[in-house]
């Protein structure tokens, strides 16, 4: 194991602020959030985002995406496209 630098002293705003999606739709007006400016972790030509959901939700999520044999990502992605075209109901 190496010895590392222990990280600075940061508030837990500071931390939160600096999520690479700190930037909210309710903080930020609506023309912000499509502005290239803010700060993004991107991945390819996907950006990064965090995400919190109830425990059994995600157990759920994970049963269903390991029956489809593909990632939990790759199972939010295909729900989250399929709600936004209009094939899922709200």
């Amino acid at each position: 194991m190496s010895i590392v630098k222990r990280p600075g002293k940061k508030s837990v705003e500071d931390f939160i602020k600096g999520a690479p999606d700190s930037v909210t739709a309710a903080a930020a007006p609506a023309a912000a959030v499509a502005d290239e400016t803010i700060k993004r972790v991107m991945l390819g030509k996907q950006a990064q985002i965090s995400l919190a959901m109830p425990l059994d939700l995600l157990a759920r999520i994970d049963e269903q995406a390991a029956r489809l044999s593909i990632s939990r990502a790759a199972y939010i992605k295909q729900a989250v496209t399929r709600a936004v075209e209009g094939e899922g109901t709200f």
